[in-house]
Formats: structure tokens, sequence, C-alpha cells
């Protein structure tokens, strides 16, 4: 999965097995939106944005959730501005979720899980008013946000409305030597408590723990990230692919800790037709 010319083959064969809600469109193209909407009690942290595409129906118009990074004690919604992402999925027949959620500086884990399934069941709530389908929902995080995609794609996703998985460089296994030795240790150490006394808590927060409930799952990894080491990646890959789950691995070349414009150009259509298959 990590040489391009067999994913290139495997996305040309995808694009011929299409669900209905995908119309490949330049971006940015008209939706409408809604900001800051309330889908908890806390006005600043609970919050999200809606931007639903225009032409769109309950049948037919599935749901990406954005999940912002920020190592659990900071980051905003806003981080997503100017990606490459805001506006690419509404223009491709998607309706498009920008959550906050709460952060550990003052809500304890899993606090931030919970709030994506508290977003789940408001979307299933305004389905018929909006128009779009709670139950073709792909998660899309950076970084931490990555891991709490895949802790409630894994781990609660019960009724299997999430469909599939985008993961951003996210942490996947805080037992590893590369998290609880590595320079990201510290941050999963306050989100936590310190590893060497709270084990079972760094094994229950780790998505690589949960490959039962695994989702079709693209993985975007640099290949040069110093604070989630490549290793979290091509793990999480390796259980996939051994259970037979549907995976996708795509190299940034070069690049470090952080969101590659350049390289989810290079990619989006390939992401977009990968979706058409499993969402």
């Amino acid at each position: 999965m990590k040489n391009k010319n067999y994913l290139l083959l495997f996305l040309i064969f995808l694009s011929g097995c299409t669900h209905p809600g995908f119309e490949k469109a330049s971006d940015p193209a008209p939706f409408l939106k809604y900001s800051n909407v309330l889908f908890g009690q806390d006005t600043l942290q609970q919050i999200m944005d809606v931007f639903l595409p225009v032409n769109r129906n309950i049948v037919n118009t599935p749901v990406v959730i954005l999940i912002h990074g920020g190592s659990w004690i900071q980051g905003d919604k806003i981080d997503f501005n100017g990606s490459g992402i805001d506006t690419f999925f509404t223009a491709n027949g998607c309706a498009l979720i920008n959550m906050n959620y709460r952060l550990d500086q003052k809500y304890k884990y899993p606090a931030p899980v919970d709030d994506i399934g508290f977003v789940m069941d408001y979307i299933k709530q305004k389905a018929a008013e909006w128009q779009i389908n709670p139950d073709r929902v792909c998660l899309l995080g950076k970084s931490s946000g990555s891991q709490l995609a895949l802790m409630y794609a894994y781990s609660r996703n019960q009724d299997g409305r999430v469909k599939a998985v985008i993961d951003g460089y996210g942490p996947t296994n805080f037992t590893d030597s590369s998290i609880s030795n590595g320079p990201l240790g510290q941050n999963v150490a306050v989100l936590l408590g310190p590893y060497l006394i709270n084990q079972q808590s760094w094994h229950d927060a780790s998505p690589i723990y949960y490959m039962a409930g695994a989702v079709p799952t693209i993985i975007f990894q640099g290949t040069a990230d110093q604070l989630v080491y490549p290793v979290q990646s091509h793990m999480l890959q390796d259980s996939l692919l051994a259970r037979g789950k549907p995976c996708m691995f795509i190299n940034w070349e070069g690049s470090g800790h952080g969101w590659n414009t350049p390289g989810w150009l290079q990619w989006k259509y390939g992401v977009l037709d990968w979706l058409r298959h499993y969402l």
C-alpha cells in the first residue's frame, strides 16, 4: 500500500464502484453555512460550523466531520480554514461539520470523544431539516484529532453510522515507546496521568487496541514527523491489513508534523474516489 503506482491502480479500480452523493467539482462552490451551532452546554468548546451543499437530499448527501488537533489541550476548528479541506467536500456533494470539542485544560478525557458522539446525535436529529444522511459519516482528524476520530470510529461505532476515517498523522498506540518515551509523551501524561502508574489508561486510549471495530481508514503521514513518529501510522496500517480492513496509506515525503496542503491537493480526488466506494 505504500507504493504510489499500486495506489493509483487501486484508486482507478475504485472509481467504478460509486455510492450516490458524490460529484467531482472544482471548489469552492455555493453552500449554506451555519456558524457556531451549539451541540452541548459549553458555548465556547461545544460548537460547530455546518456547511451544506446546495443540491442535497437525505439519502445521497453523506457527512464529513472535521476534528482539529492541538495535543488535547488547545486548537480550534478555525485550524482547518485555508487547509484545502474546508470547501472541497461541500463542492463534491458532502455536508461538512467542523467541530470544536472540550479540551483537557478544563475537561477530562474522554470528554472530547464524548463530544463526537454528541455531534453524531445532533446531526441525526437535524437530518430531515438539513437534508443530510446521518448514517453515512466520515471522521477526518488531524494529529490528536485523529486519535479522537479513530477512537470513536473503532470503539463507539456500534450503530455503524461512521463508515470511514481519514487519519492525519494521528497517534495510534500510546503504549509504544515512540510515544511513552517520545516528545508527545508529556502531552499524553497531562491527558491521562504519568505512564508508569497509568499504563492501563494509556492502553485504553490507544486506537490500535480496538481493531475489531475498525472501519475503512485512510492514513496521511509525513515521513519526517518528529512528534508523532511515522511508526505510529505504520502500526495502524499493518493492523488494518492483517485483519483485512480496507486501508489506504499516503506518504507525505519530507513532511514534518502538520497538515501538508500541497500533499492534500495532490491526493484529494484520490481520497474522494476512495470515499465514493466506502461512504
